[in-house]
């Protein structure tokens, strides 16, 4: 763990996790293989330091006292903005570094630009996402939260958890990924 917790902060982590000492140790051990697997599929080359930072902050809000039912879905939801940030810092450092060369070639500028205008859409998408409720939001991520070999099964899982059938999963998560876009392009034309 990074940062200011100490051992009994973490404690209260893995009893988030599970009741049993046990089953959180085993539970903690295999979140944390999932989440470094999840940071290096989105090629983080951090992915040991990024799993770090979601524990923390998901231990920062237990201790705040937000209730989590689900904690390894919540790290699982944390990480998603932590990708986030760390690809938006990723485009900053690339973008100070072309800042230097900017004045040596117009296609300097032109990549400044993107890179301008990727890190706009991060954060628009950052801000839309936060503006749906909670439940429609974790719908979402969830939805997206697989690799290619498992898609298909752990769709059908998502459907079947909210009492629904895929093909009525594939709408609503179709309608909230077009609200999403909806509004992601407002944030950005705003900006």
């Amino acid at each position: 763990m990074l940062g200011s917790l100490t051992t009994s902060d973490f404690e209260l982590f893995l009893n988030a996790l599970d009741r049993d000492q046990d089953q959180a140790a085993e539970k903690y051990i295999a979140l944390r293989q999932r989440l470094e697997k999840f940071f290096e599929w989105r090629d983080c080359e951090n992915a040991e330091e990024l799993t770090d930072i979601v524990f923390d902050r998901v231990t920062k809000k237990i201790i705040e006292g937000e209730d989590i039912k689900n904690a390894e879905a919540f790290c699982v939801a944390i990480a998603k903005f932590v990708v986030l940030e760390n690809r938006r810092e990723v485009f900053r450092t690339t973008e100070l570094d072309e800042n230097s060369k900017k004045h040596q070639s117009e296609d300097g500028r032109s990549l400044n630009d993107e890179n301008e205008l990727k890190n706009k859409r991060f954060g628009c998408l950052d801000k839309c996402l936060t503006e749906f409720p909670e439940k429609k939001r974790e719908l979402l991520i969830k939805y997206f939260d697989t690799d290619e070999e498992t898609m298909i099964s752990t769709r059908r899982r998502l459907a079947d958890k909210v009492g629904i059938n895929l093909n009525t999963l594939r709408i609503r998560i179709s309608r909230l990924k077009t609200k999403l876009e909806v509004c992601t392009k407002k944030c950005c034309d705003e900006s």
